[in-house]
């Protein structure tokens, strides 16, 4: 009987341990399309993931795309693809999903030709039946995308487009 029981107790351990949160599986569906569409040279939108985010960090994309506009140029501040944290992606690169704590994901990013290895942890909220989900927050190098991104762009505005009148 204690053979069983502990046999059991494994068996659901175990089980558990290989559950993914439906935050991990958000990710992984995120980078899995990003890899799709590069591999069919077809990702000609730099921001099609912006269906992943929430309505802060799109709000910072579209002022950027905003200021881009007005200056015919880029401000530098999302020059960048976030998800691979850097200008090219490699979807050879091993892709490797932690759960550092309950509603984070950590992706790390192996090393390729020309880009070490990197990381970058998401803040995803999804609804109770964990069908509905969107990234709240993005960290990068420990600091927070919506802060950084916002001072940036401050920064900017200031002395690319209020005082130089376009």
């Amino acid at each position: 009987m204690k053979k069983i029981l502990l046999t059991l107790l494994g068996l659901c351990a175990s089980s558990y341990v290989f559950a993914e949160s439906p935050q991990v599986q958000y990710i992984k569906g995120m980078y899995k399309e990003s890899v799709k569409l590069e591999s069919r040279e077809t990702n000609n939108n730099p921001y099609y993931y912006l269906k992943y985010f929430d309505s802060n960090i799109k709000k910072i994309y579209a002022r950027a795309d905003k200021y881009n506009d007005i200056t015919q140029g880029t401000t530098g501040c999302l020059d960048y693809m976030v998800l691979w944290q850097g200008q090219d992606l490699n979807p050879k690169a091993k892709l490797t999903f932690t759960e550092p704590s309950k509603g984070r994901v950590k992706v790390t990013i192996g090393a390729t030709e020309g880009l070490e290895r990197r990381s970058v942890t998401y803040q995803v909220k999804c609804n109770q039946q964990g069908n509905s989900c969107k990234i709240t927050e993005i960290i990068e190098r420990g600091k927070p995308f919506t802060k950084e991104m916002t001072k940036c762009l401050d920064n900017f505005y200031r002395t690319e487009i209020k005082n130089k009148k376009h």
